[in-house]
């Protein structure tokens, strides 16, 4: 093998080398990223589950309307929970979305799809 053969095969060594470290740094960060927006999820789908299993429908917006900053597995996450009622003519149900804000989403060019916050809403029927 003459030099400059060696020299050609370091060369696609370190190129693929680099290429792979560049993989591994934003396969680790997506894979943060996916991280923290399950962990998102799970708070606001819990919320959402605990409103629809509370047995009092006139008392859920006293009971549930809060923001909420000391959560479990979530350093630096803020929940909030909104109960508005619409009572007209015609319906009688109440709109809760849950807003799970959290510092580890991000919405930089390898962000979260889900952006900074993760907000899930579901209508209650009055019973």
């Amino acid at each position: 093998m003459t030099l400059i053969e060696v020299m050609v095969s370091l060369a696609i060594i370190t190129t693929a080398l680099l290429g792979f470290g560049a993989f591994l740094t934003r396969f680790m960060h997506l894979s943060s990223q996916s991280s923290a927006a399950s962990t998102a999820m799970d708070l606001a789908v819990s919320r959402i589950e605990q409103v629809k299993a509370y047995p009092t429908y006139a008392s859920l917006e006293t009971t549930f309307n809060a923001t909420e900053s000391s959560l479990p597995n979530c350093t630096g996450c803020t929940r909030v929970t909104l109960v508005t009622r619409t009572l007209n003519a015609a319906a009688d149900y109440k709109t809760v979305t849950v807003t799970v804000t959290m510092p580890g989403l991000s919405n930089g060019p390898t962000a979260s799809p889900l952006g900074t916050s993760v907000v899930k809403t579901t209508t209650i029927a009055a019973f």
